[in-house]
């Protein structure tokens, strides 16, 4: 993958959500909002990765490795994910 140059902005989980890993699925409670919701395979996957600051190309590289699809879907797949978690306050850019 090719570098523009410009460090991309690392996510991280933020409080705004209790969960748990239960029997290889994210439950969780979306504070703000008191919605619950799932989350298991690559949901699961980038949810637990997203425990340290990751990039966006960082998330992909989780979800071609794990899934062996290639890199453009990958990261189209890791910044739609990370998208609707911004959009729901559940992770926060690294400053």
């Amino acid at each position: 993958m090719a570098s523009s140059g410009a460090e991309e902005p690392r996510f991280t989980l933020c409080d705004a959500a209790v969960w748990r890993d239960v029997d290889g699925e994210i439950v969780a409670l979306d504070v703000e909002s008191g919605s619950y919701f799932s989350l298991n395979g690559s949901g699961r996957l980038l949810w637990l990765a997203l425990l340290e600051p990751r990039s966006t190309g960082a998330l992909a590289g989780v979800l071609a490795e794990s899934f062996g699809i290639p890199d453009e879907q990958a990261r189209s797949d890791a910044a739609a994910f990370v998208g609707e978690l911004v959009e729901r306050g559940l992770v926060e850019a690294d400053a």
